[in-house]
């Protein structure tokens, strides 16, 4: 017990000490510095096109996003919806992808549109704070788009 007050010992745990709370300091600094979390975007998105392709054509959509992290899932609904449609668009989101501020991709299929159940489609757009502008590719055609976030209040339920 006497050898464990020595000032050997006392020197070796008081230096192991700082070592330790100098190491969690540096990585606490660099964290704070250098590591952001993405900004979030999760939401329902009015989309706005004058010429969807193929079976998007004339139909008033919604891309309805989930985030986690830089990982999205999504699902393209019709206007108006049912909530049946919409919780299962949420249970099995159809559109999986990748966001890298300020570049969203999306890709997938589209179950919940009526004539476009097999069709493959890929979403490439970038956002500002609250509006995505980018292109909508269905099979061989594409389209420019853009979507806004709605507001809480402006989804109906």
């Amino acid at each position: 017990m006497k050898g464990l007050f020595s000032a050997k010992w006392l020197t070796f745990y008081g230096g192991t000490i700082a070592f330790v709370i100098a190491l969690f300091s540096l990585v606490t600094n660099y964290g704070e510095a250098n590591l952001k979390a993405q900004p979030k975007i999760s939401g329902r998105y009015k989309l706005s096109a004058t010429d969807l392709p193929g079976c998007l054509r004339g139909k008033d959509l919604i891309l309805s996003i989930d985030q986690s992290g830089v990982y999205l899932n999504g699902s393209i609904l019709e206007t108006p919806h049912s909530t049946q449609e919409q919780t299962a668009s949420k249970k099995k989101p159809s559109l999986t992808g990748k966001f890298r501020q300020p570049n969203l991709e999306l890709s997938g299929t589209l179950p919940q549109i009526q004539g476009c159940e097999n069709s493959q489609i890929s979403i490439q757009s970038t956002i500002d704070k609250t509006i995505l502008r980018g292109n909508l590719s269905l099979k061989d055609s594409a389209s420019r788009f853009v979507a806004k976030l709605e507001e809480p209040s402006e989804i109906k339920k």
